[in-house]
Protein backbone atom coordinates (compact mmCIF):
# COMPACT_ATOMS: atom_id res chain seq x y z
CA UNK A 1 0.00 0.00 0.00
CA UNK A 2 1.31 3.52 -0.96
CA UNK A 3 2.98 5.50 1.48
CA UNK A 4 0.10 8.72 2.51
CA UNK A 5 1.67 12.39 1.81
CA UNK A 6 0.67 13.97 5.07
CA UNK A 7 2.70 17.35 4.00
CA UNK A 8 0.32 20.48 5.17
CA UNK A 9 1.63 23.90 3.87
CA UNK A 10 3.32 26.56 5.47
CA UNK A 11 0.90 29.26 7.03
CA UNK A 12 1.41 32.28 4.61
CA UNK A 13 1.27 35.44 7.10
CA UNK A 14 -1.29 37.71 6.73
CA UNK A 15 -2.96 35.91 3.84
CA UNK A 16 -6.36 37.43 4.79
CA UNK A 17 -5.51 40.97 4.02
CA UNK A 18 -3.47 39.59 1.17
CA UNK A 19 -0.25 41.59 3.04
CA UNK A 20 3.56 40.99 2.99
CA UNK A 21 4.87 40.20 6.19
CA UNK A 22 6.66 42.65 7.84
CA UNK A 23 10.03 42.02 9.73
CA UNK A 24 10.16 40.12 13.10
CA UNK A 25 11.36 43.37 14.44
CA UNK A 26 8.17 45.04 13.87
CA UNK A 27 6.61 42.50 16.54
CA UNK A 28 9.21 43.30 19.28
CA UNK A 29 7.54 44.28 23.03
CA UNK A 30 10.87 46.47 22.72
CA UNK A 31 8.89 48.89 20.49
CA UNK A 32 6.21 49.38 22.64
CA UNK A 33 8.38 51.78 24.47
CA UNK A 34 9.44 54.10 22.16
CA UNK A 35 6.36 56.27 21.39
CA UNK A 36 6.35 58.69 18.48
CA UNK A 37 2.73 60.33 17.18
CA UNK A 38 1.40 62.38 19.84
CA UNK A 39 -2.02 63.48 18.94
CA UNK A 40 -2.00 61.51 19.58
CA UNK A 41 -1.74 58.04 19.92
CA UNK A 42 -0.83 55.39 21.49
CA UNK A 43 2.06 53.17 20.09
CA UNK A 44 4.01 49.74 21.25
CA UNK A 45 3.37 46.94 23.08
CA UNK A 46 2.44 43.71 22.74
CA UNK A 47 4.40 40.36 22.35
CA UNK A 48 4.52 37.69 19.35
CA UNK A 49 1.73 35.99 20.36
CA UNK A 50 -0.40 39.30 19.82
CA UNK A 51 -1.74 41.28 16.86
CA UNK A 52 0.12 44.46 16.18
CA UNK A 53 -0.54 47.27 17.91
CA UNK A 54 -1.89 51.19 15.91
CA UNK A 55 0.23 52.26 13.88
CA UNK A 56 -0.44 55.68 15.16
CA UNK A 57 1.57 54.33 18.69
CA UNK A 58 4.29 54.43 15.81
CA UNK A 59 4.72 58.01 16.59
CA UNK A 60 5.31 59.28 19.51
CA UNK A 61 9.12 58.96 20.00
CA UNK A 62 12.09 58.39 18.31
CA UNK A 63 14.08 55.32 19.32
CA UNK A 64 17.63 56.30 20.40
CA UNK A 65 20.28 57.21 17.35
CA UNK A 66 17.66 57.31 15.18
CA UNK A 67 16.55 60.47 12.94
CA UNK A 68 12.94 61.30 11.56
CA UNK A 69 11.51 63.14 9.34
CA UNK A 70 7.47 63.83 9.19
CA UNK A 71 5.80 66.19 6.55
CA UNK A 72 2.21 67.38 6.82
CA UNK A 73 -0.28 69.18 4.49
CA UNK A 74 -3.37 70.38 6.11
CA UNK A 75 -6.34 71.77 3.66
CA UNK A 76 -9.02 74.33 5.95
CA UNK A 77 -12.30 75.59 4.73
CA UNK A 78 -14.06 77.92 7.46
CA UNK A 79 -16.37 80.99 7.71
CA UNK A 80 -15.88 83.90 9.63
CA UNK A 81 -17.60 86.90 10.50
CA UNK A 82 -14.46 88.88 12.40
CA UNK A 83 -11.31 86.90 12.63
CA UNK A 84 -8.10 88.18 12.23
CA UNK A 85 -6.49 84.89 12.83
CA UNK A 86 -7.70 81.52 11.24
CA UNK A 87 -7.28 78.82 13.77
CA UNK A 88 -6.10 75.75 11.80
CA UNK A 89 -5.46 72.32 13.87
CA UNK A 90 -2.13 70.74 13.06
CA UNK A 91 -0.69 67.12 14.43
CA UNK A 92 -1.07 66.38 17.77
CA UNK A 93 -3.25 68.71 18.93
CA UNK A 94 -1.32 71.81 17.92
CA UNK A 95 -2.67 74.50 15.78
CA UNK A 96 -1.26 77.56 13.83
CA UNK A 97 -2.90 80.82 13.29
CA UNK A 98 -3.06 82.58 10.13
CA UNK A 99 -3.61 85.96 9.49
CA UNK A 100 -6.82 86.83 7.52
CA UNK A 101 -7.71 89.99 6.04
CA UNK A 102 -10.75 92.30 5.97
CA UNK A 103 -11.35 91.27 9.61
CA UNK A 104 -14.41 93.22 9.88
CA UNK A 105 -16.78 91.54 7.43
CA UNK A 106 -18.08 88.01 6.59
CA UNK A 107 -15.39 85.97 4.58
CA UNK A 108 -15.05 82.75 3.29
CA UNK A 109 -11.45 81.06 3.20
CA UNK A 110 -9.67 77.78 1.75
CA UNK A 111 -6.12 77.76 3.30
CA UNK A 112 -2.74 75.34 2.95
CA UNK A 113 -0.59 74.61 5.68
CA UNK A 114 2.43 72.74 4.90
CA UNK A 115 5.03 71.73 8.16
CA UNK A 116 8.26 69.84 7.79
CA UNK A 117 9.72 68.66 11.09
CA UNK A 118 12.95 67.14 12.25
CA UNK A 119 12.90 64.70 15.18
CA UNK A 120 15.83 63.32 16.41
CA UNK A 121 16.23 60.24 19.85
CA UNK A 122 18.88 61.30 22.32
CA UNK A 123 18.05 58.45 24.41
CA UNK A 124 14.65 55.45 24.32
CA UNK A 125 12.99 58.37 26.29
CA UNK A 126 13.88 61.87 24.95
CA UNK A 127 13.19 62.85 21.72
CA UNK A 128 14.35 66.51 20.58
CA UNK A 129 13.03 68.28 17.35
CA UNK A 130 12.18 71.42 15.28
CA UNK A 131 9.80 72.10 12.77
CA UNK A 132 8.54 74.92 10.64
CA UNK A 133 5.61 75.61 8.97
CA UNK A 134 4.35 78.15 5.83
CA UNK A 135 0.72 78.92 4.08
CA UNK A 136 -0.88 79.56 1.22
CA UNK A 137 -4.48 81.30 1.73
CA UNK A 138 -7.42 82.72 -0.51
CA UNK A 139 -10.33 84.53 1.32
CA UNK A 140 -13.06 85.80 -0.07
CA UNK A 141 -15.58 88.69 0.77
CA UNK A 142 -18.52 90.78 -0.30
CA UNK A 143 -15.94 93.26 -1.54
CA UNK A 144 -13.41 90.62 -3.27
CA UNK A 145 -10.75 88.00 -2.84
CA UNK A 146 -7.30 88.22 -1.61
CA UNK A 147 -4.38 85.67 -1.56
CA UNK A 148 -1.58 85.22 0.24
CA UNK A 149 1.54 83.13 1.15
CA UNK A 150 3.68 83.27 3.47
CA UNK A 151 6.29 81.92 6.24
CA UNK A 152 4.64 81.41 9.61
CA UNK A 153 6.69 79.97 12.19
CA UNK A 154 9.42 77.51 13.13
CA UNK A 155 9.34 76.04 16.89
CA UNK A 156 11.72 73.49 18.29
CA UNK A 157 11.08 71.46 21.68
CA UNK A 158 11.49 68.14 23.97
CA UNK A 159 9.29 64.88 24.71
CA UNK A 160 10.40 62.81 27.48
CA UNK A 161 8.63 59.03 28.31
CA UNK A 162 8.03 59.36 32.16
CA UNK A 163 6.79 55.93 31.87
CA UNK A 164 6.19 52.82 29.62
CA UNK A 165 2.76 50.86 29.14
CA UNK A 166 2.42 48.65 31.66
CA UNK A 167 -0.39 47.83 34.61
CA UNK A 168 -1.40 51.52 34.13
CA UNK A 169 -0.87 54.00 31.06
CA UNK A 170 2.00 55.33 29.77
CA UNK A 171 2.90 58.86 30.16
CA UNK A 172 4.61 61.26 27.39
CA UNK A 173 5.04 65.29 28.06
CA UNK A 174 6.81 67.82 25.51
CA UNK A 175 7.60 71.54 26.21
CA UNK A 176 8.33 73.39 22.81
CA UNK A 177 8.82 77.03 21.90
CA UNK A 178 8.42 79.42 18.83
CA UNK A 179 11.91 80.81 18.04
CA UNK A 180 10.11 82.81 14.89
CA UNK A 181 6.68 84.05 14.31
CA UNK A 182 5.35 85.99 11.49
CA UNK A 183 1.79 88.03 12.25
CA UNK A 184 -0.05 90.04 9.41
CA UNK A 185 2.06 92.91 9.67
CA UNK A 186 5.25 92.22 11.78
CA UNK A 187 7.75 88.78 13.04
CA UNK A 188 8.34 88.34 16.60
CA UNK A 189 10.53 85.54 18.64
CA UNK A 190 9.84 83.60 21.79
CA UNK A 191 6.26 84.61 22.37
CA UNK A 192 4.38 81.32 21.96
CA UNK A 193 4.93 78.44 24.22
CA UNK A 194 3.38 75.16 24.79
CA UNK A 195 3.91 71.99 27.59
CA UNK A 196 1.52 69.06 27.46
CA UNK A 197 1.52 65.04 28.25
CA UNK A 198 -0.06 61.99 26.54
CA UNK A 199 -1.00 58.93 28.01
CA UNK A 200 -2.08 55.62 26.11
CA UNK A 201 -3.43 51.99 26.96
CA UNK A 202 -3.49 49.87 24.92
CA UNK A 203 -5.51 46.84 25.09
CA UNK A 204 -4.82 44.88 22.23
CA UNK A 205 -5.99 45.08 19.52
CA UNK A 206 -7.01 48.60 20.76
CA UNK A 207 -5.57 51.76 22.10
CA UNK A 208 -6.82 54.51 24.32
CA UNK A 209 -5.33 57.52 24.36
CA UNK A 210 -6.10 61.15 26.07
CA UNK A 211 -3.35 63.82 25.31
CA UNK A 212 -3.88 67.66 26.31
CA UNK A 213 -1.61 70.90 26.54
CA UNK A 214 -1.49 74.41 27.43
CA UNK A 215 -0.76 77.11 25.16
CA UNK A 216 0.36 80.47 26.36
CA UNK A 217 0.66 83.04 24.54
CA UNK A 218 2.61 86.19 25.36
CA UNK A 219 1.67 89.85 23.73
CA UNK A 220 3.30 91.14 20.46
CA UNK A 221 3.79 93.93 18.57
CA UNK A 222 1.88 93.88 14.69
CA UNK A 223 2.15 96.22 12.86
CA UNK A 224 1.25 99.64 14.92
CA UNK A 225 -0.68 97.79 17.42
CA UNK A 226 -0.06 95.63 20.11
CA UNK A 227 -1.98 92.00 20.35
CA UNK A 228 -2.87 89.67 23.08
CA UNK A 229 -3.85 86.55 21.58
CA UNK A 230 -5.09 84.58 24.85
CA UNK A 231 -3.66 81.31 26.10
CA UNK A 232 -4.85 77.50 24.78
CA UNK A 233 -5.89 74.61 26.83
CA UNK A 234 -6.57 71.84 24.33
CA UNK A 235 -8.26 68.12 25.39
CA UNK A 236 -8.12 65.36 23.08
CA UNK A 237 -8.98 61.57 24.03
CA UNK A 238 -9.22 59.11 21.22
CA UNK A 239 -9.41 55.56 20.22
CA UNK A 240 -7.31 53.69 18.15
CA UNK A 241 -8.03 50.15 16.20
CA UNK A 242 -5.68 47.81 14.24
CA UNK A 243 -7.33 46.65 11.64
CA UNK A 244 -4.18 44.44 10.96
CA UNK A 245 -0.26 45.00 10.56
CA UNK A 246 -0.30 47.76 8.32
CA UNK A 247 -3.93 49.49 8.93
CA UNK A 248 -4.73 51.46 11.81
CA UNK A 249 -8.43 52.94 12.45
CA UNK A 250 -8.89 55.87 15.01
CA UNK A 251 -11.64 58.75 16.07
CA UNK A 252 -11.69 61.01 18.71
CA UNK A 253 -12.72 64.36 20.12
CA UNK A 254 -10.83 67.49 20.14
CA UNK A 255 -11.73 70.47 22.80
CA UNK A 256 -10.21 74.02 22.96
CA UNK A 257 -10.91 76.59 25.37
CA UNK A 258 -9.11 79.98 24.17
CA UNK A 259 -9.13 82.65 26.40
CA UNK A 260 -10.05 85.88 25.01
CA UNK A 261 -8.08 88.26 22.22
CA UNK A 262 -7.54 91.54 24.13
CA UNK A 263 -8.56 93.38 20.60
CA UNK A 264 -11.89 94.39 19.24
CA UNK A 265 -12.23 91.09 16.94
CA UNK A 266 -12.91 88.52 20.13
CA UNK A 267 -13.58 89.72 23.96
CA UNK A 268 -15.12 86.45 25.66
CA UNK A 269 -13.68 83.23 26.37
CA UNK A 270 -14.01 80.45 23.45
CA UNK A 271 -14.91 77.11 23.59
CA UNK A 272 -14.70 74.73 20.28
CA UNK A 273 -15.67 70.92 20.12
CA UNK A 274 -13.85 69.15 16.93
CA UNK A 275 -14.62 65.47 15.64
CA UNK A 276 -12.03 63.65 14.18
CA UNK A 277 -11.48 60.46 11.88
CA UNK A 278 -8.51 59.22 10.64
CA UNK A 279 -6.43 56.10 9.20
CA UNK A 280 -2.73 54.84 9.51
CA UNK A 281 -1.28 52.91 6.46
CA UNK A 282 2.24 51.45 7.61
CA UNK A 283 3.84 51.33 3.61
CA UNK A 284 6.87 49.54 5.69
CA UNK A 285 8.23 49.73 8.79
CA UNK A 286 9.98 53.23 8.17
CA UNK A 287 7.12 54.75 6.26
CA UNK A 288 3.64 55.29 7.59
CA UNK A 289 0.70 58.01 5.79
CA UNK A 290 -1.84 59.17 8.03
CA UNK A 291 -5.17 61.04 7.09
CA UNK A 292 -7.04 62.55 8.96
CA UNK A 293 -10.56 64.64 8.98
CA UNK A 294 -11.83 66.84 11.54
CA UNK A 295 -14.84 68.72 11.62
CA UNK A 296 -16.08 71.60 14.26
CA UNK A 297 -19.27 70.37 15.65
CA UNK A 298 -19.69 73.30 17.87
CA UNK A 299 -19.33 76.61 15.82
CA UNK A 300 -18.25 78.19 12.38
CA UNK A 301 -14.74 76.98 12.42
CA UNK A 302 -14.93 74.99 9.52
CA UNK A 303 -13.23 71.77 8.71
CA UNK A 304 -9.78 70.20 8.08
CA UNK A 305 -8.25 67.64 5.83
CA UNK A 306 -4.57 66.66 6.70
CA UNK A 307 -1.98 64.01 5.14
CA UNK A 308 0.88 63.32 7.62
CA UNK A 309 4.28 61.26 6.56
CA UNK A 310 6.38 59.88 8.59
CA UNK A 311 9.73 58.70 7.62
CA UNK A 312 12.40 56.65 9.68
CA UNK A 313 16.34 56.92 8.38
Amino acid sequence: MDTANHTFRVPVPHARWNLPARSAGHLRPKRCGLPCLLVATSYLLGAVAYADLPLTIEDLLTKQGETRINASLTYHNGFSESAVYARVPLKDGRVVYVPISNASIRKNSDILVGTLALRYGITGSIEIYARGSGQYSSVRTSVGSTTDVRFLNTWVGASYQFKKDTETPALIGFVEGALFERGKDSTYALKSWAAGLTAYKSIDPIVFVFSGYYGLNLPRKDGGGTINPGNTLMLNPSVAFSVNDRVTLNTGVRWTNTWPWHTASRQYRETNTDLQLGVDYGFSDDNILNVTFSSNVSGTRGSNLRLDWLHTF
